[in-house]
């Protein structure tokens, strides 16, 4: 548990700034919505005559000033990117930083297996996840405290849950590119973030692209289709995970086997 208790001693200040720093912007939006929820007549008339614009977030399918609507389009926007780069910087260098900074030299000659390694890592990987989303989950609630609103707890629920599996899949996927790279680089992280982000806005744009909605997470994290469902896009996110889960088991296999440059 040596390598477990030291990622999350490297780590952990790097979580609670992107935690707190994404939970600022999502306290900003909730504490805005007495304002501009007096204006939303004229709002949703703006949104009728946005065209592509509106599709491009999904608007025109809800109304975007109904509390929970309104927190999951904000919260869908800053916490969405902002939780899908954090997973992808955290995840993308976790084991390539190994080779990369020449620590390998001097974890590997000790008595531990490459896997107990890798799992040590995906452990402490996903508890800063986890407390990522945990933080931003009290955030809201504290501030939907202050302007007196409360959450419908199942669409809650189903809207954090479905943010967090994105997490989640985003650092699955990472992990074992990871396990294949030679060199610690954020690049390739960000590069797949952005790309499902555009992705989901393309297939808001052009419903005939539809085919592509199992390529990006942040499909189904949306919250007009979670509140369409009743519930979070699970075949969405099941296809999802498999697709990331199978890179992550090729990656582990290869980095056992690999040469580690040192």
């Amino acid at each position: 548990m040596t390598i477990l208790r030291n990622e999350i001693r490297y780590h952990w200040k790097g979580t609670l700034i992107w935690a707190f720093s994404l939970s600022f912007f999502v306290v900003l939006a909730m504490l805005l919505y007495p304002k501009v929820a007096d204006y939303s007549g004229l709002f949703n008339n703006m949104v009728e005559r946005l065209g592509i614009f509106g599709q491009m977030f999904n608007l025109q399918s809800m109304d975007i000033f109904e509390f929970m609507n309104y927190y999951g389009l904000e919260n869908g926007n800053f916490f969405g990117l902002g939780g899908g780069m954090f997973a992808a910087i955290t995840a993308i260098n976790i084991v390539a930083r190994e080779e990369g900074r020449h620590t390998a030299e001097f974890l590997y000659p000790h008595p531990v297996h490459r896997i107990s390694v890798l799992a040590q890592k995906f452990v402490a990987m996903v508890l800063q996840i986890a407390l990522l989303n945990l933080i931003c989950v009290i955030a809201s609630r504290i501030s939907a405290g202050f302007i007196g609103q409360s959450f419908p707890q199942k669409e809650f629920t189903d809207f954090h849950l479905s943010l967090f599996l994105m997490n989640l899949q985003v650092a699955v996927l990472c992990f074992g590119i990871s396990c294949m790279k030679k060199r610690d680089s954020v690049v390739p992280g960000l590069g797949i973030v952005l790309a499902f982000y555009f992705l989901n806005l393309f297939i808001n744009i052009n419903r005939e692209a539809q085919t592509f909605k199992h390529f990006t997470p942040y499909y189904y994290t949306d919250i007009g289709r979670i509140t369409a469902n009743l519930g979070p896009v699970w075949p969405s996110i099941g296809l999802g995970f498999a697709v990331s889960a199978a890179i992550m088991i090729i990656g582990v296999v290869y980095y056992t086997r690999k040469d580690l440059a040192i």
